[in-house]
């Protein structure tokens, strides 16, 4: 027995525990030795005065008794009083700061998954310089388009680009049913035997189309960069029969060595009369920072030496490149490059197969500093053309071919659709024009009577 000090003396202290019924207080008896009872919490021992009845008085004991239902009826009165949404207050606050803390939880981790989301998602530049997350596009893709035309005279174009994932992905168009399709050609390269492809993320994508009667043939290819143990080196795929197995693509490695983020540019060049096949051309910047157009009659060797020497190039030089019209049939090449210090020139492939390299100014005021990317179309039955230049902001610029000589386009008008900053833009040889803006992908057609206004088509991704 143990005593403690008690108002009226020494008290007896047993070692029989009181277990309180309060469930915000519970008890952890698995570990001790005290034998427990319950006891409700609101009734406490009262101090009682001398007894002056003897106990079988019952009618003092009743009345004792009524007292007492009296007094616990009060109690339990003023704790109903105290509940706060049927919990004692004890216990309401508790629950109500675990709610807070588990509340407090979730926003912490909202914004940790944002942050952590946010950094491995790509995004999209804006014209303020923040960024968005992007899920059609990788925010660093470039654009690629071309067209061809079959038998029937259907039209057909194709739009390559990246996804986020760093897929090379095709949009393709058929004028008969109006319609576009979704092709992943990484994924359909993943069971090839010459695949799968391993794009650069951000790589200079540029296609090119053939139509040749001959044959007939019908193909579609798409060049890009790839890296290697010993450099970046030029890849392409290519769909030979894009009319009945669209989903058959065919991978080839050129092992031609590139300057470090080379630009690419491509054509297809027809063979008169379609006496024959016609011919691949592809330009890109070498390793010692020289144009050069490689062909396919022998794509190691460009032959006709440089389209344009190293030291009038700039370093990661934008270029276009377009058939040339001689006469009454489309023969030779145009080449569009960066040159410095600030305009955009013009080399010309001539007939004994060498490069004029300094053929002339196509658009001035164009820093390399500034500049982006450059794409090129033809016009009225290929006698004009088109040069167009992306700026870093997402402006175009442009100049006019008339077919004697150029002149430049104050301002580009983006007639019934909203004028947009563009990230990467495309052309096809029958004057459309593409552009990724927004995270999506927007199709304009050039107006060939006056080219400084592009009408809005619509969207062409996602759906």
């Amino acid at each position: 027995m143990a005593s403690v000090e008690y108002p009226y003396g020494s008290e007896p202290y047993s070692t029989l525990e009181v277990r309180h019924v309060e469930l915000s207080e519970p008890q952890d008896l698995g570990t001790s030795n005290k034998e427990a009872v319950l006891h409700p919490e609101s009734q406490y021992p009262q101090v009682a005065g001398p007894q002056t009845q003897p106990i079988w008085d019952t009618s003092k004991l009743e009345a004792n008794t009524a007292s007492k239902e009296a007094i616990t009826e009060k109690d339990n009165s003023d704790k109903a009083k105290r509940r706060i949404c049927r919990l004692l207050p004890r216990m309401f606050y508790i629950v109500l700061a675990i709610v807070v803390v588990l509340i407090i939880g979730a926003i912490a981790g909202g914004v940790a998954g944002g942050l952590f989301s946010r950094q491995n998602t790509t995004s999209s530049p804006t014209p303020d310089g923040k960024a968005t997350p992007n899920v059609n596009v990788l925010n660093i893709s470039n654009l690629a388009a071309s067209n061809w035309t079959d038998a029937q005279g259907t039209i057909h174009r194709s739009v390559f680009f990246q996804d986020p994932y760093n897929s090379i992905i095709a949009r393709q168009w058929n004028s008969q049913n109006k319609t576009w399709e979704t092709r992943n050609i990484s994924r359909l390269m993943q069971s090839a035997t010459g695949g799968p492809i391993n794009p650069k993320p951000g790589t200079s994508l540029t296609s090119a189309s053939s139509d040749s009667k001959r044959g007939p043939l019908y193909e579609v290819q798409l060049w890009f960069s790839e890296t290697a143990d010993d450099g970046d080196t030029i890849s392409w795929v290519t769909s030979p029969n894009p009319a009945v197995a669209p989903y058959f693509w065919n991978y080839v490695s050129s092992g031609i060595k590139t300057w470090n983020e080379t630009h690419l540019a491509a054509a297809w060049q027809r063979c008169p009369d379609d006496q024959c096949d016609g011919y691949w051309a592809v330009a890109y910047q070498g390793p010692k920072g020289y144009i050069r157009v490689a062909n396919s009659s022998n794509w190691t060797d460009s032959g006709g030496g440089p389209a344009l020497r190293a030291n009038a190039a700039a370093a990661g030089a934008s270029l276009a490149l377009l058939p040339a019209l001689n006469g009454t049939y489309v023969d030779g090449l145009t080449l569009a490059t960066q040159r410095r210090p600030t305009y955009m020139g013009r080399s010309t492939l001539q007939a004994n197969g060498s490069w004029k390299q300094d053929d002339g100014r196509v658009l001035d005021g164009v820093d390399p500093l500034k500049t982006r990317q450059f794409a090129a179309t033809m016009m009225n039955n290929w006698n004009e053309a088109l040069f167009i230049a992306l700026s870093n902001d997402g402006s175009v610029d442009a100049a006019r071919w008339d077919g004697e000589e150029y002149s430049s386009i104050p301002e580009i008008t983006f007639a019934q659709g909203q004028s947009t900053s563009f990230s990467a833009i495309a052309t096809t040889t029958d004057a459309m024009f593409y552009g990724i803006a927004d995270d999506q992908i927007w199709e304009y057609t050039i107006n060939t009577s006056d080219p400084s206004t592009f009408i809005f088509v619509g969207k062409i991704y996602p759906d």
